[in-house]
């Protein structure tokens, strides 16, 4: 995720968002074993696939953006992801995690 957050603070699965004095609290539910948030550079890898070859094809700066990012080992993980801003007036017990619905069980009322 692009974020122009100017601190990112990562503990393992848990990272805290912070620009303009309001946070964003970005959780890892149910991680497998190794899965942790990790940041990085707003830059295209040397494993990416090559812009075309037309000169106005250029990646565009991306300056004061950080890219919050998830490690995930080989293999088969499904991964879930609560984003909570944290909101004026509110405690860390008005937050609920809502229940886990495999995809193959959406429905537009899948969330009660």
């Amino acid at each position: 995720m692009h974020t122009n957050a100017t601190e990112i603070d990562i503990n393992g699965t848990t990272a805290t968002l912070s620009l303009g004095g309001k946070k964003l609290i970005a959780t890892i539910i149910n991680a497998p074993s190794g899965v942790v948030f990790t940041k990085g550079s707003p830059v295209r890898y040397s494993t990416d696939p090559p812009l075309p070859s037309d000169t106005a094809s250029q990646d565009q700066p991306n300056v004061g953006v950080t890219v919050l990012m998830i490690e995930i080992p080989t293999g088969t993980n499904s991964i879930q992801v609560l984003f909570n801003p944290q909101w004026d007036g509110m405690s860390s017990n008005d937050y609920v995690t809502p229940p886990s619905v495999p995809v193959d069980q959406w429905t537009l009322t899948s969330h009660n």
